[in-house]
C-alpha cells in the first residue's frame, strides 16, 4: 500500500514537471515570437531591443526576420541588426554583412568584414586552418601575425571579396587594415589587383606590413613581384617582412635584389637604408638568407655554400636548404658530410631535409620522426603529392603526436589516394589522432569533392 502512495506522489510529480517545463517552453516561444514581430514595430526603440535580445541570445529561427533591418531607416537600429548577425554566427547573413560593408557607417563596415570573415573562417562548426577554437578572428584588429586562413578549396563570394576590397581604400585607418586582413584570411585572389594598386599608395606602415601579409596568404607568387622594390624600404618592418615574403613565395625575380643586398656590409646597407637594422648587423642578412633558402636558386649557390661554412647555426641550417630546394645532386656528397660533422638538431634536421630532397630517401624517417617539430613539420607540409605518399607508413608505425602531425600533411598536401589511410586512423585509442584523421578526410573531401 505505502509503495502504491509513493508511485502515485512520483507520478503526480513528474506530471506537474512535465506540465510546467512544457509550460516554460510556450512561454519562451511566445517571447521569441513577440521579439520577432517587434522587429517590425514603428516605434525605432522596440526594432533596436529586439535586435539586440535576439541576438544575445542566439536566436537562429529570427535571422531572416532581422537581415532586412541592415537597411533600416534609423542608424541605431541598423547597428543593432548588425552586431545581433554577427552574435547569431548564421551563413544565411552573409548578403546582409556584404550591405553592411558597402553602408557608409565605419561601424557597419567594420562588423559586415568580422561577419564575412566568420562565415568563412569560422562557421557553426568551429572548423578553419590553424584555428584552435571558434571566435579567433572575432576582433580582426591586432598588432600581431594572425595566421588565421580559411581551407584552400573554400569558395568564397566574389561580391563579398569586392566589397571588402572597395575598404582598402577608405580614409578610415581602422577599415583599411580590418579589410586586408580579411582578404588574407579569406585568401582572396579576386582581391590581388586592388592590393597591389594600395599597397603603393599607403603611407601608414602598420596596414603596408599587414599588405605585404595578405599577399603572402593568398599565395600568388605573380603578385609578389610589387614587394621587390620594398626590400630596400628604410622601414626595418617594411622591408623585413617584403623579403620573408618574397621568399615564401617564391619569387625567382627577386633572387638578383636578394643576393645583391646580402652581399652588401654595413656601410652600403646605412646608404641603403639609411641606418643599420637596429636588431643586430647580422639580423637582415639572415633573413636575406632565409628567403633565398626558400626559393632554392641557382644563383645563390654561393652563397647557400659559404654559409654552410658559417659558425651561426640559423645560416648553416639555410645554407643546407637552400642548397636542398636547388635539387642539384651534386651537392650530396658535401651534404652528407657536413650531416656527420654537424651537432645542433635544427641544423642537422635541415641537413636531412636537403638530402631526402636530392634522392637520400632513407632520411625521410629523420623527418616523420620528428614531425611533431614545427621545423619538420614545415618541411613536410613542403611536400608535393607523390612524396607524401612516401609518409603514409609512418601514420602506423610514430607516437601519437608525430601522427596527429603526419595527418594534418595528408589532409593539405595529400591526393585521394590518402583518404584510406585517414579513415583507417579515426579509430585509434587516441583522441588526438582519431580527430585529426577525421580532420584529414574533411579536407581531403574538400579538396577532392565525389
Amino acid at each position: 500500500m505505502k509503495s502504491w502512495k509513493v508511485s502515485i506522489v512520483v507520478f503526480v510529480v513528474s506530471f506537474l514537471a512535465s506540465v510546467g517545463m512544457s509550460s516554460a517552453l510556450q512561454t519562451t516561444d511566445r517571447t521569441v515570437d513577440g521579439l520577432i514581430y517587434d522587429l517590425k514595430s514603428p516605434d525605432a526603440e522596440r526594432r533596436k531591443e529586439a535586435a539586440k535580445a535576439l541576438g544575445d541570445n542566439g536566436i537562429t529561427k529570427a535571422v531572416p526576420d532581422i537581415i532586412p533591418l541592415v537597411e533600416d531607416s534609423n542608424s541605431s537600429v541598423k547597428l543593432a541588426a548588425a552586431k545581433a548577425l554577427l552574435k547569431i554566427n548564421d551563413p544565411r547573413a552573409l548578403p546582409a554583412y556584404i550591405k553592411s560593408v558597402r553602408d557608409p557607417s565605419a561601424d557597419m563596415q567594420k562588423i559586415g568584414i568580422q561577419g564575412i570573415v566568420n562565415v568563412y573562417a569560422n562557421p557553426p562548426s568551429g572548423f578553419a586552418t590553424d584555428m584552435k577554437k571558434a571566435g579567433v578572428f572575432l576582433n580582426p584588429l591586432s598588432d600581431t601575425y594572425n595566421p588565421l586562413m580559411v581551407e584552400p578549396y573554400v569558395d568564397v563570394s566574389e561580391d563579398a571579396v569586392k566589397a571588402i576590397a572597395d575598404l582598402l581604400f577608405s580614409s578610415v585607418k581602422g577599415i583599411r587594415k580590418d579589410a586586408t586582413m580579411a582578404l588574407g584570411v579569406l585568401r582572396a585572389q579576386a582581391a590581388l589587383p586592388a592590393i597591389e594598386d594600395a599597397i603603393e599608395k599607403e603611407e601608414d606602415v602598420g596596414i603596408k606590413v599587414e599588405m605585404i601579409r595578405t599577399i603572402y596568404k593568398i599565395g600568388d607568387p605573380s603578385a609578389g613581384e610589387v614587394l621587390i622594390p620594398m626590400i630596400r624600404d628604410s622601414n626595418k618592418q617594411v622591408h623585413d617582412e617584403a623579403i620573408l615574403a618574397l621568399g615564401h613565395l617564391r619569387v625567382k625575380n627577386a633572387v638578383p635584389a636578394l643576393n645583391e643586398l646580402y652581399g652588401a656590409d654595413i656601410e652600403e646597407r646605412k646608404k641603403v637604408f639609411g641606418v643599420v637594422p637596429v636588431s643586430g648587423s647580422d639580423d637582415l642578412q639572415r633573413k636575406l638568407l632565409e628567403a633565398l633558402a626558400y626559393i632554392g636558386d641557382e644563383r645563390s649557390a654561393e652563397i647557400f655554400e659559404s654559409a654552410l661554412e658559417d659558425s651561426r647555426d640559423a645560416f648553416r641550417r639555410y645554407g643546407a636548404e637552400g642548397l636542398g630546394r636547388m635539387g642539384d645532386a651534386g651537392y650530396l656528397k658535401l651534404l652528407a658530410t657536413r650531416y656527420i660533422q654537424e651537432k645542433s638538431k635544427s641544423v642537422k634536421l635541415a641537413m636531412s631535409y636537403a638530402l631526402f630532397l636530392l634522392g637520400r630517401e632513407e632520411h625521410l624517417v629523420e623527418l616523420a620522426d620528428n614531425a611533431d617539430n614545427k621545423q619538420a613539420y614545415y618541411y613536410l607540409l613542403e611536400f608535393d603529392a607523390e612524396q607524401t605518399k612516401l609518409i603514409y607508413i609512418y601514420v602506423q608505425t610514430e607516437p601519437a603526436k608525430q601522427k596527429v602531425a603526419i595527418l594534418n600533411v595528408l589532409g593539405l598536401r595529400g591526393d585521394s589516394s590518402a583518404l584510406p589511410v585517414a579513415e583507417e586512423m579515426t579509430n585509434d585509442k587516441d583522441a588526438n589522432v582519431a580527430s585529426a584523421a577525421n580532420l584529414a578526410i574533411r579536407r581531403l573531401h574538400g579538396r577532392f569533392p565525389g
